[in-house]
């Protein structure tokens, strides 16, 4: 799916671009969104990578001092975010980490990155018999303690390895601000229904900008944003981070459960152009393959998870289409009519702030409808084969998308090349 689009969120913060970040009049802003779904969309993500590198694209990365960045005119993603897996791919890339070390450190580690695997993504949570008895404790006084709360350890794993794994052998530094791209990883507060996007920016610096739906916070560690967005309930106990002014502590669970994909966090941060991966696509009846039906409780729950997040990613580009055509038609109903080119301007800036719409052409890129083998791949192994199909995958998916969406591409160089002019 490609094209205009927008959106956003009315509580998002004013940008002020991280220093080193593109500006206005400068080349234009290009985000990279990927989203979850375990290593299997952690390698997904890697064949759209790989598709990217081989279309001429650069990755703004490294740090702002010293950044390394695409020529003038060149085609440049500056600009990041992810959430649960994607969060680990776009951290690693804007931290300036190449799309082969990465590849490389899943399929078993080299010199340059250790090896990205079980040991560091399944860390058995420690037992902790005052909490354990604690939280018996609390059901109790609340008179909801039942007989499997006696088992419940409030998840088997943590993701403190991967926090570990980041800012040991990943990030070049663990300050947001300190990157030359911007990035965002997005992760979902345990105790209420709110949003949290870390990143360069601070929705608590504007005045009165609190908004309970999505909040914006820049004084994270990298590292602790990256282990907050990858915590999967139930497997996964929940992150906490500790607020730096208060000492307070927040649990963070995977981002992907309150909103799938966030390309809102992108158009919020003044992308024009937005290339999305996502490994969410419910299978299609093939031949071969028969009825899910036939194959089991477990299948069938992937599915139903899929038709669920599809649907969710469908809504939001079928709003963002109704709003491109509100504002196409706004202009076109004015220029009828005779109306001043200045007010016409000034209704739709009104409209625009009123739906929160942040105009953006997207590129999504999801696994195609006949690819019914990547759908039954599963989601946490990390033998070689398995990688390699899924990086395979994500690599067909590119190009297909690609190839339908010649428009993007070159609306995108057009701007580019004015950039260079």
């Amino acid at each position: 799916m490609n094209g205009a689009s927008g959106g956003g969120r009315g509580g998002a913060p004013r940008n002020e671009r991280a220093p080193g970040a593109p500006g206005e009049g400068e080349r234009p802003r290009v985000a990279l969104v990927a989203g979850g779904g375990a290593l299997k969309a952690y390698a997904f993500h890697l064949g759209v990578l790989q598709g990217l590198v081989e279309d001429g694209f650069l990755f703004r990365s490294g740090l702002r001092w010293a950044p390394r960045s695409a020529p003038p005119g060149a085609r440049e993603i500056n600009l990041y975010v992810g959430s649960s897996a994607g969060a680990c791919i776009v951290a690693a890339i804007a931290g300036g980490r190449e799309v082969r070390e990465l590849r490389d450190a899943v399929r078993g580690g080299t010199d340059e990155v250790p090896r990205f695997g079980y040991r560091v993504l399944f860390v058995p949570v420690a037992p902790n018999p005052v909490k354990y008895l604690g939280r018996l404790a609390t059901r109790l006084k609340l008179r909801r303690l039942r007989p499997h709360h006696l088992v419940d350890v409030g998840g088997l794993l943590t993701t403190a390895g991967v926090e570990k794994y980041f800012r040991r052998h990943v990030l070049p530094t663990n300050r947001f601000g300190d990157l030359a791209a911007e990035l965002y990883v997005a992760a979902t507060q345990v105790n209420s229904s709110r949003k949290v996007v870390f990143g360069p920016v601070d929705s608590l610096s504007e005045a009165g900008a609190y908004d309970d739906q999505c909040a914006y916070y820049n004084n994270v560690p990298i590292s602790q944003a990256v282990a907050a967005a990858v915590a999967i309930p139930p497997l996964f106990s929940p992150y906490a981070i500790a607020c730096p002014t208060t000492g307070k502590r927040f649990h963070y669970y995977d981002g992907e459960v309150r909103e799938t994909l966030s390309m809102h966090v992108a158009r919020d941060a003044g992308a024009e152009f937005v290339i999305a991966s996502s490994i969410w696509h419910p299978y299609a009846y093939n031949e071969r393959v028969g009825t899910l039906a036939d194959l089991g409780m477990t299948t069938l729950v992937e599915q139903a998870l899929h038709q669920a997040v599809a649907q969710k990613v469908d809504r939001d580009f079928e709003q963002m289409r109704r709003h491109d055509e509100l504002m196409a038609l706004l202009e076109s109903y004015g220029s009828e009519h005779g109306f001043a080119p200045a007010a016409v301007a000034e209704l739709r800036e009104r409209m625009c702030r009123l739906l929160h719409h942040r105009p953006a052409r997207t590129l999504y890129v999801t696994p195609r409808r006949e690819d019914h083998e990547f759908f039954f791949e599963g989601s946490f192994r990390f033998n070689r084969s398995t990688i390699d199909r899924c990086i395979e995958a994500g690599h067909r998916a590119y190009r297909a998308t690609a190839d339908e969406g010649s428009e993007f591409f070159h609306q995108l160089d057009l701007a580019s090349a004015r950039q260079r002019d």
